[in-house]
């Protein structure tokens, strides 16, 4: 009986260490495959923001055509604006050199709408 108790705890510390074993080598190539991953994860990550990156400027050149056209619209009106003050102030000017007898002359040509009060 006692050989048979000593062949039991054999066979019990040899299952012991064969699990001990597989379950460490389970466990290293576990870690292995996730340090695989991780590269693997990054490369997807980086490619997403490449992607995007490239319609972010391809936003960035529609705005800046945009801006250009704007500023350019901006530029006429500033044009317009200046030709309008001086042709205005000429007119000022013509007026402010009128003598009284031509301010009457210039006042009595206007006319104005009678509204009631």
């Amino acid at each position: 009986m006692k050989t048979i108790v000593k062949n039991n705890w054999k066979l019990i510390i040899g299952i012991v260490l064969v699990i001990l074993v597989v379950s460490s080598y389970l466990l290293s190539t576990n870690q292995l495959q996730t340090t695989n991953t991780i590269p693997d994860i990054l490369e997807q990550e980086n490619k997403e923001l490449s992607a995007l990156n490239i319609q972010l400027d391809t936003r960035i050149k529609d705005l800046k055509i945009q801006t250009e056209n704007l500023q350019g619209i901006i530029d006429q009106k500033d044009q317009e604006i200046y030709h309008l003050k001086t042709v205005l102030d000429e007119n000022i000017n013509r007026i402010n050199n009128y003598s009284v007898l031509q301010l009457e002359q210039f006042f009595t040509r206007l006319k104005t709408d009678s509204l009631p009060h």
